[in-house]
């Protein structure tokens, strides 16, 4: 059970630290901006694209590609959570006065998820609403809001960012470094960025099993993997995180 006080505190903790507030402020920020950006650059591109061209241009990925840089900074938001404790040496303090491991892990992961969320949604709405009004300011295609792969974007793409500040979470408790845990999880969610460069087998499968990239793959409509399927790939992938972050912040002293 969640202890209220405890999520008081870590509540408490997360404001009074400036870098978090400040990543948080950026995730919202970079994702508008890049909202523009990419859709600015996709729209140029269309003005001068052949008939070929404009029949494949997808508009509503042209003005979300820059989730998978968002990625990066929510999973890095979720790392903070616990690593500026271990950085600080304020974790034994905050042990102690919530009295049970299992009880200090739950309040830092809900206090991560419900803090990511709304950063997420933010994120993920200003970056469709800024994309797709550029690209219809300049004369390209565009997703209106009441088209089903913009519900499914706006819906399910800020779920996923959430997860993954629970994988950045779960990181800064397995390796207890900001730094460390920060590089870890920027490598791993980008590994899909290398699958274009791949072999064959390799590639397919990056693109279709990477946990992140499933998930991805899946709210943008190009998955080869049945929706349930592929959203159960990435969740069971956060889960077995979370649980071995758990079993080694009870095991080995804090």
């Amino acid at each position: 059970m969640i202890d209220a006080g405890a999520l008081r505190a870590e509540w408490t903790k997360f404001t009074s630290i400036r870098a978090t507030m400040v990543l948080s402020l950026a995730t919202v920020v970079v994702s508008a901006t890049f909202g523009w950006l990419f859709a600015n650059a996709a729209a140029g591109e269309y003005a001068t694209a052949t008939a070929q061209e404009r029949l494949d241009f997808q508009p509503l990925d042209m003005g979300t590609r820059g989730l998978f840089i968002v990625q990066l900074l929510i999973s890095a938001l979720g790392v903070l959570v616990a690593s500026s404790e271990y950085g600080s040496g304020t974790m034994h303090a905050s042990l102690a006065a919530v009295g049970r491991r299992g009880r200090l892990v739950a309040a830092k992961t809900l206090i991560t998820a419900l803090i990511a969320l709304p950063v997420s949604v933010a994120g993920v709405w200003l970056m469709y609403t800024i994309g797709q009004s550029t690209l219809a300011a300049n004369g390209a295609p565009y997703v209106s809001p009441g088209d089903p792969a913009a519900v499914r974007l706006l819906l399910l793409a800020p779920v996923v960012l959430t997860l993954l500040s629970l994988f950045g979470l779960a990181l800064a408790f397995l390796l207890r470094s900001t730094a460390a845990a920060v590089n870890v999880s920027t490598g791993f969610l980008l590994v899909p960025v290398l699958a274009s460069a791949s072999p064959g087998f390799l590639r397919n499968l990056l693109h279709t099993y990477w946990p992140n990239m499933a998930a991805f793959q899946t709210v943008s409509g190009a998955s080869e993997l049945p929706p349930l399927l592929a959203y159960g790939l990435f969740a069971g992938f956060i889960v077995v995180m979370q649980l071995a972050a758990f079993a080694q912040f009870k095991n080995r002293d804090a």
